[in-house]
């Protein structure tokens, strides 16, 4: 082969090759680019021209609609053979409508029925919400109370809460400062918090046995009863008051500086 004959198969050939593909990628990529984002600018401009042509139509029917009919449109000599004359109202009564009922042009894309279904989710939710609040009062469905009764109903079941919520953590300061003191078994029940037990098939027999037996049941209090037990005996035991947070160093310096055993008094 003679150096003037072309090499197809020498590298200089190949990579000359290689060197031109990259090219054409790249210009297809862009080319392909810039049809993409043209075509997006006609889109943007097509809605841009729509939009304003709905406005334009909008602006033009509302124009006329306030327009009165001239005297010689066909529907207002018919009416005026008819006995109307031009600012009066239509019909016998002397208060009649003068100008006809306006026309309100949606610009959203909700229907009517989308609407109304709002607005009866909207209903339903404060209803809900007023049950809610009834419920949290202790007023029954269906019973009609003045807005008095229902404060003082609604305040007691806030103050009830509140007192549930002291009778638990009266509970829990009781049962740590028991079992730091090395006593195992609560003076009553309910001074420490209820514990879930599991039990066995043997044990859910003894139960039912014993439940069968007549005992002499458990003396029951009210949550501020037990309040007023669990915090006169952390006061008596412990020196402690759950009101102030506060473990003092004797009884003297409780009663010096603990301004009394009730919330009301702190």
């Amino acid at each position: 082969m003679s150096d003037e004959e072309e090499d197809y198969m020498s590298d200089k050939f190949l990579a000359g090759l290689h060197e031109v593909r990259p090219s054409l990628v790249n210009n297809r990529a862009k080319k392909r680019q810039m049809q993409v984002h043209t075509k997006q600018e006609e889109n943007s401009k097509r809605q841009r021209e729509a939009a304003n042509a709905t406005t334009v139509d909008n602006t033009r029917l509302q124009q006329s609609l306030n327009k009165p009919l001239a005297a010689d449109n066909k529907g207002f000599q018919l009416l005026a053979k008819m006995g109307y004359t031009a600012g009066s109202g239509l019909g016998k009564q002397a208060d009649a409508r003068i100008e006809p009922i306006g026309i309100t042009i949606k610009n959203d894309r909700g229907g009517l029925g989308r609407e109304a279904a709002i607005a009866e989710l909207a209903a339903k939710r404060q209803e809900l919400r007023r049950e809610h609040l009834l419920r949290k009062a202790g007023i029954g469905p269906g019973e009609e109370i003045s807005t008095e009764e229902y404060r003082r109903r609604a305040t007691q079941k806030a103050e009830e809460r509140k007192r549930n919520y002291d009778v638990k953590r009266c509970q829990q300061t009781c049962e740590s400062l028991d079992l730091a003191a090395g006593v195992t078994e609560p003076d009553l029940d309910f001074f420490w918090p209820p514990k879930p037990t599991e039990l066995s098939e043997d044990t859910e027999a003894e139960a039912v046995v014993e439940a069968a037996e007549p005992e002499e049941k458990e003396e029951q209090y009210s949550a501020g009863e037990q309040l007023e037990l669990l915090t006169s005996y952390l006061r008596t035991s412990y020196k402690f008051c759950y009101w102030c947070g506060t473990h003092y160093e004797s009884a003297d310096d409780l009663d010096s500086n603990c301004p009394g055993s009730t919330r009301d008094e702190h």
